[in-house]
């Protein structure tokens, strides 16, 4: 043979194996690098059956799904609110480290230079899909390189609109027509607590319409088709569900199974709050987040509401089953790795609180599941395994990354799960935090939680005797050493120097002199710390900042006096 022809054949095979050669380079192989189905659950609190926590929750699918895999009894939220706890789980830093601590996050415009977990397995090879609720707020705000493919982003509200939803339009009802069936906002028939709000979504009840017309549905079947498709790539497929956020409006054979006149409650004293120190009392009643429990009480819905959370998660429960139907008829059923999660618990009137952003248990701990790709199971792993130890939801950026080998980015702060998927039982870490507003922590240990505000205030529940925390310890001498213990673990935030409390007033001081944000907690918008109101309030910046020059305190949790 010519070493002419020799080189025409080389030639030849170079140009045929080039493109397959590059595309090898820039990403993994399926068969070492398993896809990723990342389902994401907003609001959902720890009402699942396979935690068997409230008795009359029905969870079948998720329940499958655990079995399936590894759940972690004990997993916290890095915080007890969307923005702040989506930003952390994306970016894979804690609130105190990218600075995130409400839900005034935009993230493309905000943390740019936090490069977000979807990104970064984009970055790795992978064909990165989403769909939902998987960043905080709506689609403009997602990291412009975080997917290349979002579906639908869906709202809370659906099937009805914002404007349907406005509060000056409901006074006193609005009357909606839908699928030519006539609807009379709000459900529940009592105006809106939260006046500083556009919109009222403290609102529930059967909605008896297609459901096609929920965004839930339309970001399950948006995930389905994709399943249904020939990936070229590994893929990270992200489903975010809104339910079961407020307003808790869901298709009417779920209400169906919850009937509201023998609906379990959740458990509650009449002085509950007693013992509670000035800054959780504050927490506990202001309507932050949802309503309050008083209106709840007045109007009698309590039982509807309760009935409706439960039938949120059911709905969204037969959602997970119907992906995962579908992955399991698709050509991915084997080497899928499969994560679910929820964002942050939720209250239903425990300790007269609605809604979340508290430090209490309720709040802070959610479901997390995560089940292995089939041909590629951890040595040791075992279906159907639980967990005790102390996780939390920064702890997934790692965890899907180690299992499916691509780098873990050293700047993460959580830890990988893997050793604990392949041995749930095994020797870990004692504890693990929750941020709920600028110096607000729960420390959370399997048997304590233990919660330190703003200004010195602090509750401490032993868990085991008192799962309900209903009795405040933290001025108890006894538990003296356990408390001391556990505030060793809060987390340090040396960008502020004072957190003061002055009458009603919040001030952080920044450490690098950069001024002072003041927040008046008498305002209900104000709990939510995304405005200052220094400039509405100079004399009270003055009064503080001339203390502190007095003083000169050596506590970094202050409360000073009239």
């Amino acid at each position: 043979m010519s070493k002419k022809l020799l080189f025409v054949i080389f030639s030849f095979v170079l140009i045929a194996i080039l493109p397959t050669w590059a595309n090898a380079q820039s990403a993994p192989a399926n068969d070492t690098h398993p896809n990723v189905l990342f389902i994401a659950i907003d609001d959902m609190n720890d009402w699942a059956g396979f935690l068997n926590t409230h008795p009359q929750v029905q969870t079948p699918h998720m329940d499958a799904l655990a079995a399936e895999g590894v759940s972690f009894t004990n997993a916290h939220a890095p915080a007890p609110i969307c923005g702040p706890s989506r930003t952390a789980i994306m970016s894979g830093l804690w609130p105190t480290s990218n600075g995130i601590y409400t839900n005034a996050i935009n993230y493309r415009e905000d943390v740019p230079h936090l490069i977000s977990m979807p990104e970064y397995f984009r970055q790795n090879g992978y064909h990165v899909m989403g769909a939902g609720k998987i960043f905080h707020a709506g689609a403009s705000r997602i990291p412009i390189d975080a997917f290349d493919e979002y579906g639908e982003a869906g709202s809370s509200s659906a099937p009805f609109t914002r404007e349907e939803l406005d509060i000056e339009a409901q006074k006193p009802f609005n009357l909606v027509v839908k699928n030519g069936k006539e609807f009379r906002l709000p459900l529940n028939g009592f105006p809106a607590d939260r006046h500083w709000r556009s919109t009222n979504t403290f609102d529930w009840g059967p909605v008896d319409l297609p459901d096609e017309m929920f965004s839930d549905t339309k970001t399950a079947n948006w995930a389905i088709d994709k399943l249904q498709q020939e990936q070229e790539k590994p893929f990270f497929l992200a489903v975010g569900f809104h339910r079961p956020h407020q307003p808790l409006f869901n298709p009417k054979r779920f209400h169906d199974l919850y009937p509201p006149e023998s609906v379990v409650l959740p458990q509650t004293l009449p002085d509950d709050l007693s013992d509670l120190p000035r800054a959780g009392k504050e927490y506990t009643k202001v309507a932050v987040t949802s309503g309050l429990h008083k209106s709840v009480e007045q109007y009698g819905e309590w039982e509807n509401a309760v009935s409706s959370y439960l039938a949120a998660i059911s709905y969204v429960d037969e959602l997970v089953g119907n992906i995962m139907t579908a992955l399991k008829m698709s050509d991915y059923a084997d080497n899928t790795l499969v994560v679910l999660w929820s964002d942050h618990g939720w209250h239903l009137g425990e300790k007269e609180h609605w809604g979340k952003a508290t430090g209490w248990y309720r709040s802070t701990r959610i479901p997390m599941v995560i089940v292995p790709p089939k041909n590629q199971l951890p040595e040791g792993f075992e279906p159907h395994s639980t967990s005790a130890r102390m996780v939390n939801l920064l702890d997934l950026a790692p965890t899907i990354a180690d299992m499916t080998k691509i780098p873990i980015k050293k700047e993460w702060e959580g830890n990988s799960l893997l050793p604990l998927i392949r041995n749930p039982d095994q020797e870990w870490q004692t504890y693990t935090h929750t941020t709920f507003g600028r110096g607000n922590h729960t420390i959370s240990t399997p048997r304590w939680q233990y919660i330190h505000y703003f200004d010195g205030g602090a509750e401490l529940y032993d868990l085991q005797r008192d799962p309900d925390e209903f009795v405040n310890l933290a001025n108890d001498q006894k538990y003296a050493e356990v408390q001391e213990q556990l505030h060793q673990y809060l987390p340090k935030e040396p960008q502020w120097e004072y957190f003061v409390r002055y009458h009603n007033f919040k001030a952080v001081v920044p450490a690098d002199g950069s001024p002072m944000l003041l927040f008046n907690l008498a305002f209900q918008n104000q709990h939510n710390e995304e405005t200052s109101v220094t400039e509405d309030y100079p004399h009270i910046v003055t009064k503080i900042e001339d203390w502190l020059a007095k003083e000169q305190p050596d506590s970094k949790y202050l409360s000073m006096a009239n």
